[in-house]
């Protein structure tokens, strides 16, 4: 896969953690925080390791 489809792929992905994350929230559902915890951090990692990955490319 190259860099834009792998973005593209994360962008979505952050979309619909919102969507899921604001629904959760909307409806008073007791997962919220665990959703928002587990799905934040995964995203946070995979956010991270596409820049890390980018900028190790560039290097070389």
């Amino acid at each position: 896969m190259d860099r834009k489809k792998i973005n593209a792929v994360l962008v979505i992905l952050s979309m619909v953690y919102g969507a899921v994350v604001g629904t959760l929230a909307a409806v008073g559902s007791s997962a919220m925080i665990l959703v928002a915890i587990i799905g934040g951090a995964l995203l946070g990692i995979s956010w991270a390791s596409v820049g890390y990955l980018a900028a190790q490319q560039k290097r070389s």
